[in-house]
């Protein structure tokens, strides 16, 4: 797609939106923010406690990311853009986070409003997101009297699937690193050469094993990178829940975001077995059938 065998620096986070390049076009004249407003507003979820940050200041933080300042009652979010859909990814992806933490119990203790387990803590963004994956979402963006529309929607279900391999295999190699780097107590060098070879493994990249420094995540002293993956097999799992309970576009149906809260509601204390065995089967034959 770049003309070019891949360098060490055509990571997961950089491909994110060169990958979709050709098809930006479609997607330049629809505001990612409003369209995730107005779904979560049709569902009934309280925006008012949701502040969103897209100024493009000098220096502002480049990656998307939520805060929980007060849970549920004030949940900021710092966007800034990249590329036109790809930035529907990443605000609807926030705005999952969002949804979640505005969605716990004032009630409840402590420790089951700021105390979510990494498990959890991923699965209602990766699942808010996977809405912009959706075909029958898609289809609803774009003008009807779009001629190619079947083409575009089929080359965007292609190219996310393309994602969401590589997605998996980039995060497989960072979660072994990771747990490497703890079950074995590793230097710094050390961890540089197993992320090299890992990286070389999964992804197929010759990169500097130091790479894994600047990641986002990695070089902090927290086991957060494998939350990701258990996140992505819950998120298909509750998809299906949710197309199951309110048929495939749930989104639609107003009282599919009371039941959402109902699920999110106890905070860290989550029943996840209403929606969730961990069973990877259903997202990896999602993500391995072709289109």
């Amino acid at each position: 797609m770049l003309g070019r065998e891949p360098e060490y620096y055509d990571d997961f986070y950089f491909f994110r939106n060169k990958v979709y390049f050709s098809l930006e076009t479609n997607f330049s004249s629809i505001n990612p923010l409003i369209e995730v407003r107005k779904i979560l507003a049709f569902m009934q979820f309280d925006l008012a406690k949701i502040v969103f940050d897209t100024e493009s200041r000098k220096n502002k933080y480049p990656s998307p990311i939520c805060f929980f300042v007060q849970i549920p009652n004030d949940i900021r979010i710092l966007y800034k853009g990249e590329s036109p859909y790809f930035d529907l990814q990443g605000c609807f992806h926030e705005f999952g986070h969002a949804m979640h933490a505005s969605s716990i119990d004032a009630n409840n203790e402590y420790w089951n409003k700021y105390r979510i387990p990494m498990g959890i803590a991923e699965i209602f963004s990766i699942f808010l997101e996977r809405l912009t994956k959706n075909s029958n979402y898609i289809r609803s963006l774009l003008p009807s009297n779009k001629g190619n529309m079947d083409d575009i929607v089929s080359e965007i279900a292609s190219r996310n699937k393309f994602m969401e391999l590589f997605f998996v295999a980039f995060y497989t190699a960072n979660s072994l690193m990771k747990l490497d780097y703890w079950n074995k107590n590793l230097s710094v060098d050390e961890a540089s050469d197993v992320y090299s070879a890992l990286i070389k493994e999964y992804v197929g990249f010759e990169i500097p094993g130091e790479y894994w420094l600047l990641h986002h995540i990695l070089p902090e002293a927290i086991m957060y990178v494998p939350s990701y993956l258990l996140a992505a097999v819950r998120a298909a799992e509750l998809d299906i829940y949710m197309q199951n309970r309110f048929g495939d576009k749930w989104w639609t149906e107003r009282e599919s975001g009371k039941n959402l809260s109902e699920i999110m509601k106890p905070g860290a204390n989550i029943d996840l077995s209403i929606f969730s065995k961990l069973d990877s089967t259903t997202y990896m034959k999602e993500i391995t059938e072709p289109v």
